[in-house]
């Protein structure tokens, strides 16, 4: 067999492996906020630093370690190996600049990881949640250009809780929360739940209670003098399942 020979093969059958990629996996959006205004929102009340140290950091798996090489991880999704091109803030020209694994959640069979690009030189990210079971990648839309915080499942692992500071408001931002269904219908997997918008404070960090109710470290960031300064409010967040959707 000639090389020129060769080479086309192996080019064929890496198209055909790129063909049978895309097909494979299933891209799924969720956390429109348009879905979020049509359902109750998430209901609060302050609460203390003492009760927030009392529940551990959100149930959260250690970083497992990956199979990689020095440009790539790889990730195994319904039976099927894929390696996928690392991130790399550093690479000069626009378009797409990789994948940044955050974690995999072994008891959801889950993996999320961020994807990355530029555009005249602005950064873009989302985050991605991969099902290693059926392939699907669901993406949750942010209100930035920023991908969303990595998802924190819930005690029973019922829901899925996030959320997105603004970057140029430091007071603001945007608490989400996934409902985990039936993969008897995998593009409906993971739906909108619950939402919160707040202008008076970011979030810090979040820690689930149970998976009726969780807890926020709220940071508030101020100004004064040309002075700048913040401190911590603690919150209890309540999600209420019994709540229909508004008309």
């Amino acid at each position: 067999m000639g090389m020129g020979l060769f080479r086309n093969i192996l080019f064929l059958l890496l198209l055909l492996s790129l063909n049978s990629f895309s097909q494979a996996k299933k891209q799924v959006n969720v956390g429109y906020m348009e879905d979020y205004e049509k359902l109750p929102k998430i209901s609060f009340e302050k609460t203390t630093a003492l009760v927030y140290e009392q529940y551990s950091q959100g149930k959260m798996q250690p970083k497992i370690k990956l199979k990689e090489t020095k440009s790539k991880f790889l990730i195994t999704a319904k039976g099927q190996t894929y390696w996928l091109k690392k991130y790399d803030p550093n690479s000069g020209q626009d378009g797409f600049k990789g994948y940044e694994f955050m974690n995999y959640f072994p008891k959801l069979n889950m993996y999320a990881l961020t994807s990355n690009s530029t555009a005249e030189h602005l950064g873009f990210s989302d985050m991605i949640l991969i099902d290693s079971l059926t392939n699907f990648w669901y993406s949750i839309v942010s209100i930035g250009d920023g991908a969303v915080e990595t998802p924190i499942p819930s005690v029973n692992n019922k829901y899925l809780l996030y959320f997105y500071n603004e970057v140029y408001q430091p007071n603001r931002c945007m608490i989400g929360v996934l409902k985990l269904n039936s993969r008897k219908n995998p593009s409906k997997l993971l739906t909108a739940h619950r939402s919160f918008e707040s202008s008076k404070w970011a979030v810090d960090q979040l820690r689930w209670i149970d998976d009726q109710s969780f807890l926020v470290k709220a940071v508030v960031r101020t100004k004064a003098d040309g002075k700048r300064s913040e401190h911590f409010e603690y919150y209890k967040g309540t999600i209420d399942p019994t709540q229909v959707m508004r008309p």
